[in-house]
């Protein structure tokens, strides 16, 4: 379990006196990603550090700080320690060192000699004297950014937390992008609200921003060319804009555009599917999984959901706790929160938490009660929980929380990957409609393909499983969180707790990757999710508008692809567009480093365009006529790059990374494209002719699947934006009977 502050249950003033202070240097807040330096300084207390004893500097878990090193004093992130005492003191970096949630932590070691009540010890991240550029700072934004100090003084392995421990806040960097959501689905001259925010370069809602946005359309809407003031009053909706009483005119797909011209910021809606009448149902964006500092992630449930209903602009939020950490005071806090933030038509809560047993027990698993705001929490175990009287209400393996739960309609189970990856033999129909089959942590389409090899009737969900204070718009930070987080639609007439919870258990749901991509899909009257009977070859009517162009539409029955949407596009022989993706596991570790280049000869380089790359620390390092370099991590999802050449007829390329060795002519792409399947967790790497264009932005077709045998199918569709971005709609489960 740890030891870890062992001595806490003493007073500040007390470990203040006897353990000693810590400071920050500079005191200042921090800029989100910025490169720089800061000094911890441990001041040593009463009690000296004796030689063998320890300090610690800890950070969470969910932070991505640059990762401190000790070997290279030109690199960043590079770590030195020193002392004002009469001893020496060495630093070393384990990511996983810690007490969880502070796991990330710099432990300094005193030997030769011993430090005296008021000697200093400063640690030092990013030290410039050896030529570093500095540490990169967290690239999300903090309001309480902690350096987690702990002291050792006797060699007893039992480490007492400080007080003073430094806190600061971790501020948004200048705005970059605007990013502007409307909702998926309206009716022709009805009314709603464009809301647009700012972001720096790692998505951070960059609140100093304080423009005059226009309103103009891609589409036809009745309203543009109105001005609205970004710089609202309330501190809280700073780097916001509300844009009321916007109408499209006629039926069709719109896009409306918006820019703060000073500025030189725009942005572009989400498609919005415009109906000749009111719709029946709505498009209700939902991101129901995400964790808070109480237990492995950042900032307080109460900033938790005030991001996700004001900033982000979710219709549906949850909060998901690792059970092992909710104690009965954060039980109560979340319950209460639940309540306070719930505002059916407007913004609706589900009260949950996370299952957190281990894979060979049943993995994760989102537990809500969409339809209360107070229940029993029946955890996996009380491993971080110090009060254990109640402790027999623990439920382990899952197929004892399945027990406590089997018969009761007003409870939602959601399997999911996160670091324990669920484990798709454990399943209990009348309480899992629905998987997670994305989130922050990956794309996880082997689970969409275990579920459908098993025979389950599921639909498909995605989440964030946010780390960072931004449900609803989380953006990759580290490779533990290395993709966008996803993002649900659900399909209900009204935002009610019990139109949506019907909706989810009916599997009227599909899952994105992070953008509000449009999608529906039927078979006849009936929406995904529905299971029938079919005597004629089983119609699909689908319909799929994208964020950006769409690379591939998919039908697929069960495993099989049986429908390539045409899309249009004619090939470019002198481009070739080269990717790679996939995972290594399924639990932790999955994580693919390809860092790593290629060489072109018999031809020049052009041009080279980067593609799906999921943060500013990765993409296109370095290019020339003849070379290309690139960092590059993967976890589910894929990157790539589109070069174009002068001689394509004559060129050989040699793709290098640490996991291959690729080399082939580009004139072999003519007969087809080239794929290399490399194990793990469906990895890879694809080498084909580019398009000519960019494909269409949306889609709406009818398929009949003539060639399908007797028997229950299960048909979804899978989308492929050219920026990588995906969704999938939960299938139509069909047993078809021919006549």
């Amino acid at each position: 379990m740890g030891t870890d502050g062992a001595a806490e249950s003493q007073s500040p003033q007390w470990l203040d006196e006897w353990c000693g202070r810590a400071r920050l240097d500079p005191p200042d807040d921090i800029v989100a990603g910025a490169i720089g330096t800061w000094r911890v300084i441990f001041t040593v207390g009463r009690y000296g550090i004796d030689n063998g004893g320890r300090l610690r500097v800890a950070m969470r878990l969910a932070s991505d700080w640059g990762a401190p090193q000790t070997s290279d004093p030109g690199a960043d992130n590079y770590l030195t320690v020193s002392t004002t005492g009469d001893a020496q003191v060495r630093a070393a970096f384990d990511a996983g060192g810690g007490l969880r949630p502070f796991m990330q932590a710099v432990t300094v070691h005193v030997s030769h000699g011993s430090l005296r009540e008021g000697d200093e010890v400063t640690v030092t991240y990013g030290d410039p004297r050896g030529g570093s550029r500095g540490a990169r700072a967290q690239t999300f934004i903090e309001s309480k950014f902690e350096f987690r100090c702990l002291v050792e003084p006797f060699q007893s392995g039992i480490f007492a937390r400080l007080p003073s421990s430094p806190v600061t806040a971790v501020i948004p960097d200048a705005p970059v992008r605007l990013v502007a959501l409307a909702p998926s689905l309206v009716g022709a001259g009805e009314p709603f609200t464009v809301l647009v925010r700012a972001e720096d370069r790692w998505g951070n809602h960059a609140r100093g921003w304080s423009g005059q946005v226009r309103l103009g359309s891609s589409g036809d809407p009745a309203r543009s060319g109105d001005t609205a003031s970004a710089a609202p009053a309330a501190p809280a909706a700073q780097g916001l804009c509300r844009i009321p009483d916007v109408r499209i005119a006629h039926p069709g797909f719109a896009r409306l555009e918006v820019e703060d011209a000073e500025a030189g910021l725009h942005a572009r809606t989400n498609p919005v599917r415009v109906l000749r009448d009111p719709p029946q149902d709505r498009i209700f964006w939902a991101d129901i999984h995400g964790q808070t500092d109480r237990t492995v992630g950042t900032g307080s449930v109460d900033e938790y959901f005030a991001f996700a209903r004001d900033v982000a602009g979710l219709d549906v939020a949850g909060h998901q706790g690792n059970d092992f950490q909710i104690d009965a005071a954060h039980w109560d806090e979340i319950q209460a929160l639940v309540a306070s933030y719930h505002e059916p038509g407007r913004f609706i809560t589900f009260l949950g938490y996370e299952w957190s047993g281990n894979t060979p027990a049943g993995g994760d698993h989102n537990v809500f009660f969409p339809l209360a705001d107070r229940a029993a929490i029946h955890r996996s175990s009380h491993w971080q929980v110090a009060d254990r009287s109640d402790a027999a209400s623990d439920r382990y393996p899952v197929t004892e929380l399945y027990r406590e739960f089997r018969g009761r309609d007003d409870v939602l189970l959601i399997p999911h990957v996160g670091g324990r990856a669920c484990d798709p033999a454990y399943h209990e129909p009348s309480l899992e409609p629905v998987v997670e089959v994305a989130s922050v942590h990956g794309r996880f389409e082997w689970l969409i393909e275990e579920v459908l090899r098993r025979g389950y009737r599921v639909g498909f969900v995605a989440n964030s499983d946010d780390h960072t204070g931004r449900p609803g718009a989380a953006y990759p930070t580290s490779h533990a969180f290395g993709v966008q987080g996803g993002l649900t639609g659900v399909r209900a007439p009204r935002l009610t707790r019990q139109d949506v919870f019907a909706a989810y258990k009916r599997r009227c749901t599909y899952a994105t990757t992070g953008e509000r991509i449009y999608m529906a899909v039927r078979m006849g009257d009936q929406p995904m999710g529905a299971a029938l009977r079919a005597g004629l070859p089983p119609a699909l009517d689908v319909e799929v508008a994208g964020t950006a162009p769409l690379e591939s539409v998919e039908v697929r029955r069960g495993l099989d692809v049986v429908h390539s949407e045409p899309l249009g596009a004619g090939q470019d022989p002198r481009r070739i567009r080269i990717a790679w993706g996939g995972a290594t596991l399924r639990g932790r570790g999955r994580h693919v480093t390809w860092d790593g280049g290629l060489t072109v000869t018999g031809a020049r380089i052009l041009e080279v365009t980067p593609f799906a790359f999921d943060n500013p620390g990765e993409g296109i390092t370095g290019w020339d006529a003849g070379h290309v370099a690139w960092s590059s991590v993967t976890c589910g999802d894929h990157d790539g790059i589109v070069l174009t050449l002068d001689d394509a007829a004559h060129a050989t390329i040699a793709f290098v990374c640490p996991l291959v060795s690729l080399t082939f002519g580009a004139r072999d792409l003519q007969r087809g494209a080239i794929r290399r399947d490399l194990g793990g967790v469906g990895r890879f790497v694809t080498a084909q002719l580019a398009p000519e264009s960019p494909g269409p932005e949306q889609v709406t077709f009818r398929f009949t699947d003539r060639e399908a045998p007797p028997g229950e199918h299960a048909y979804y569709v899978r989308a492929v934006q050219v920026d990588g971005h995906m969704a999938w709609s939960s299938p139509i489960f069909v047993t078809y009977d021919p006549q």
